[in-house]
């Protein structure tokens, strides 16, 4: 008996936040600017539109999720596992395994992309690929360019700031309230994936995002350090940051960050997906060696053994 109120918290703290994330994603379907027309070539629209959109991503994921924190569990800032150091050989090999999972990502990509819907589901179909081209047209306006100015501000919002925002809420808060639920890590971990993907909108690129998203759930599981996460997912977004700022420049082809999707390019899928999963094993055996049953008062970050 003594476990059905924690039980219930944490039912109550899933509902709230998932109403939070079905609220957010009906703002961005029924909410948005159809009607206004933005230069998209003008720079200083641009511009504005980063700063706007750094600041949002401040007052939807960051203050939430802190906040949610603070008040709502014992830990309190704790709980986020920004708290926690994480071992300079971890950080090292989750940087170089999403470092390198590019070629998987982007085959997983092209196959999401060659997906097609039931004939009766055609309106939903032409609806998400109205909004993929939506997207498409707002993040070729942000990353063109060709100044390290510009390089510096996309690293910053597209790369920084969405990799800080998107860890805090979604593995910080929304992973453990998931595993409190389901009494399941693995469970806890894949839903918030799915949930991380579908967020975002862009059902066709739904399934390398969601696998991402495990892959960064896994890292912050089997640490109890959110800053795994943090440098992996800011190394995927600068990496393509960087890449198409090099293309700009034209000092790179500007197909140099499709790799693994041309023929004959299967070796490169594979090495990526091994990569992966041996980087995910090396944490995992590493972070095992360094679980201690003595970590500090309010510290309660989550491993699995």
């Amino acid at each position: 008996m003594q476990n059905i109120e924690p039980e219930r918290q944490s039912w109550l703290k899933l509902s709230f936040l998932l109403l939070y994330i079905l609220a957010l994603g009906l703002l961005t379907v029924f909410g948005g600017d159809d009607d206004i027309v933005m230069n998209l070539d003008n720079t200083n629209t641009i511009a504005t539109l980063k700063i706007i959109q750094g600041l949002s991503v401040l007052v939807v994921f960051v203050f939430p999720a802190i906040l949610f924190a603070v008040f709502w569990t014992k830990p309190r800032i704790h709980y986020l596992g920004v708290t926690t150091k994480p071992a300079i050989s971890t950080l090292m090999i989750a940087g170089i395994g999403i470092l390198l999972a590019m070629p998987m990502i982007n085959w997983l990509s092209d196959a999401n992309q060659h997906l097609k819907l039931p004939e009766a589901l055609s309106g939903i179909e032409t609806w998400m690929l109205e909004s993929e081209e939506k997207a498409k047209i707002l993040t070729d306006a942000f990353t063109k360019g060709t100044s390290v100015g510009v390089l510096i501000l996309n690293l910053i919002v597209i790369a920084l700031m969405a990799a800080l925002s998107e860890e805090l809420f979604f593995r910080g808060i929304l992973q453990r309230v998931l595993i409190d639920c389901t009494r399941n890590k693995h469970i806890g971990v894949w839903i918030g994936a799915i949930l991380f993907s579908a967020f975002h909108m862009q059902f066709f690129g739904f399934l390398p995002r969601m696998l991402m998203g495990a892959y960064l759930g896994y890292l912050f599981l089997w640490s109890g350090s959110l800053w795994l996460g943090i440098v992996a997912h800011f190394i995927n977004n600068g990496m393509a940051v960087v890449l198409i700022w090099m293309v700009n420049r034209g000092a790179i082809p500007d197909n140099a960050d499709k790799v693994g999707i041309e023929e004959g390019e299967w070796l490169y899928v594979a090495t990526s997906l091994a990569t992966v999963a041996i980087s995910l094993f090396l944490v995992y055996r590493i972070e095992k060696k360094r679980s201690s049953p003595d970590l500090p008062k309010g510290e309660e970050i989550q491993r699995t053994s």
